[in-house]
């Protein structure tokens, strides 16, 4: 007796002569020919079903946001224009302080540099301040703290040595430049959000504890609006204002993490590591729960639309690798101790010089 590949006679056979075989049963055919056939249909009809579900495509890959010197220089005069128009200040210190602010952002533009940050700018803010700005997936404390301080510290450094230089030659210039230097400075030390101080706190000890993190932004609201309203600098208001609005934030994008983490999602991870399928999926998850977004985009569309970056953003805020914990404790009481010295360099200073006699109290 002849025994016959069944399985791989069926597999070159076409539908409409597997439906035959099937339902004519031939009395030439054994049952296993015919059950050979039925499983030939049942594998292409599953193969159809396969076929015909959506593909989901490559995720898009972030526009690379190379950043407008142009812009940077826009923001400048503004910053300029605006004391200068609506506070009617000198030009003089206004330009003083815009470069005392612009030194102080340089700081922390040049420690990013150095650390390899992309899409670096800086970026002034009318009546409030500047921002040095990048991108980096993989940052760890030491980089954060050490990112911090790079724009307080040389300025109160500079500032002490102006402030002595104008001391020792009684040149009033140096010595409001120097405390124009020291005081935005040491500001930005004060252990509150958003300044380099809360940020230094933050990074150290609670970046990966979201409650605390939310209790410190309602303690930086309480004393940055004390702040205004003794010193009647009401444009200072903005700031608690945005952290409110960071509040918020936080707490809908905590409540979609753990809703994100029970569905299976591995969110202590680089936006990098995201297959094509998970972004997609977690993309609809996005649309159908965040406020901000749902407005704009709908789910089950497996196409990127005009505003892709901006999903990308919200995505990079769920999923993101947490900063690994490089500095022991060693190096918290050290930074600390810099932290301290900080400001009492200015006092320092002026105790060194009227030491050695070259001014008087």
């Amino acid at each position: 007796m002849t025994a016959y590949n069944w399985k791989k006679i069926m597999d070159i056979k076409t539908d409409s002569q597997l439906e035959e075989i099937i339902k004519e049963n031939p009395d030439s055919l054994d049952s296993e020919a015919i059950l050979a056939a039925e499983n030939e249909v049942k594998k292409r009809k599953k193969n159809q079903t396969f076929n015909t579900e959506p593909e989901f495509p490559e995720k898009p890959i972030p526009d690379e946001r190379k950043q407008s010197t142009r812009k940077s220089l826009i923001s400048f005069v503004l910053f300029i224009a605006a004391f200068y128009f609506i506070f009617k200040w000198d030009l003089q210190y206004i330009l003083v302080l815009t470069g005392v602010i612009l030194i102080h952002e340089l700081g922390h533009f040049f420690a990013m540099r150095f650390y390899k940050y992309k899409d670096l700018s800086i970026f002034f803010i009318p009546l409030i301040g500047a921002l040095a700005s990048g991108q980096k997936e993989e940052i760890s404390q030491k980089q954060k703290t050490i990112i911090s301080l790079a724009g307080p510290l040389p300025g109160v450094l500079i500032g002490s040595c102006l402030t002595g230089a104008g001391l020792v030659t009684e040149n009033d210039f140096l010595w409001r430049t120097g405390e124009i230097f020291v005081f935005l400075n040491l500001f930005n030390l004060l252990p509150v959000l958003p300044l380099d101080g809360g940020q230094i706190l933050k990074s150290m000890f609670f970046q990966r504890n979201e409650k605390i993190n939310i209790v410190f932004i309602w303690i930086s609201i309480i004393v940055i609006s004390l702040i205004a309203l003794k010193q009647e600098s009401y444009i200072l208001l903005v700031i608690p204002f945005f952290l409110l609005l960071q509040i918020k934030n936080q707490t809908e994008m905590r409540k979609f993490k753990v809703y994100i983490k029970n569905k299976g999602f591995d969110i202590d991870r680089d936006f990098s590591a995201l297959s094509n399928v998970e972004y997609w999926t977690l993309r609809d998850e996005i649309a159908l729960n965040i406020k901000a977004i749902s407005n704009m985009l709908k789910p089950k569309r497996y196409f990127p639309i005009p505003a892709e970056n901006r999903v990308i953003d919200v995505m990079k805020q769920v999923i993101q690798k947490q900063p690994d914990k490089d500095i022991k404790v060693g190096g918290k009481i050290l930074i600390l101790f810099l932290w301290i010295l900080t400001f009492l360099l200015p006092f320092v200073t002026v105790i060194i010089l009227y030491t050695n006699g070259l001014i008087e109290l």
